[in-house]
């Protein structure tokens, strides 16, 4: 049914839950397993070395949550393609989504309640409506 899946990862619970139902996915389909980790940066900087350095402390924290996320595949035998881009949470996914043709993409969601989405946005809301291909998401208990 899906040949290429993408999951929006940034090791938080949520997005480990969308992982796992990534990788039940690949078991069961035997489609490609993507995932995608997004470093949200500033709209306005102060000075080129701040955007720097949050790029450079970005690719510290998630190279380790892929990584890890990566070691949660290999312990199923499952090979995992890892990924790194920049920009706007939502708006980043469904464009690498688009670019890379993937199916389905796979994210995680706070279980927010709909004043708390209105009040602050929802990365998964946005993929659903955004989003170039089929989304799965894998709804979380209210923080």
């Amino acid at each position: 049914m899906y040949r290429k899946v993408l999951v929006a990862y940034d090791g938080s619970p949520h997005a480990r839950k969308a992982l796992a139902a990534g990788l039940e996915l690949v078991q069961c389909c035997g489609c490609e397993l993507h995932v995608v980790a997004v470093a949200n940066l500033p709209d306005y900087a102060g000075t080129v070395s701040e955007v720097d350095d949050m790029v450079t402390r970005a690719r510290d924290f998630y190279q380790k949550e892929l990584e890890e996320a990566a070691r949660r595949a290999a312990w199923k035998n499952i090979k995992l393609h890892t990924h790194l881009a920049f920009g706007h949470i939502g708006e980043t996914i469904v464009r690498f989504a688009r670019e890379h043709n993937f199916d389905l993409i796979v994210v995680g969601s706070h279980g927010w309640s709909a004043i708390q989405r209105l009040v602050m946005g929802s990365v998964s809301s946005y993929v659903v409506r955004h989003a170039p291909c089929a989304v799965l998401v894998e709804k979380g208990q209210e923080d």
